[in-house]
């Protein structure tokens, strides 16, 4: 299978370099590690936007060859956080579509 090179129009926003933060690498100062922290504790707070923004922005970093320990962990989170949540919602809608079509509900007329 062959790999599409940005199927994500997503990528890690300029403000990160105006900060001097590179994501594929660890922090090179305590003043870089302590902004990051705060960054990712904050996305982490923010439901599933702030979860998804650090998912994407970790996609980014893997493409591009590398990403820090601070970031794959916070997308770690992330990821199981998603997962559990959309598992519930996966699960509520089948059972909602059966629970239709037991019913006698039809799907097409």
């Amino acid at each position: 299978m062959a790999r599409s090179t940005n199927v994500l129009p997503f990528r890690p926003p300029e403000i990160f370099k105006r900060y001097g933060i590179d994501w594929t690498r660890e922090p090179t100062s305590e003043r870089e590690r302590s902004l990051r922290e705060a960054f990712l504790t904050y996305e982490t707070s923010c439901n599933s936007n702030g979860l998804t923004s650090l998912l994407l922005l970790a996609i980014v970093c893997r493409r591009r060859g590398a990403i820090a320990a601070d970031l794959d962990a916070a997308a770690g989170f992330a990821e199981v956080t998603l997962g559990m949540t959309l598992q519930k919602h996966r699960d509520q809608a089948l059972e909602a579509v059966h629970e239709y079509l037991a019913n006698g509900g039809t799907l097409w007329s």
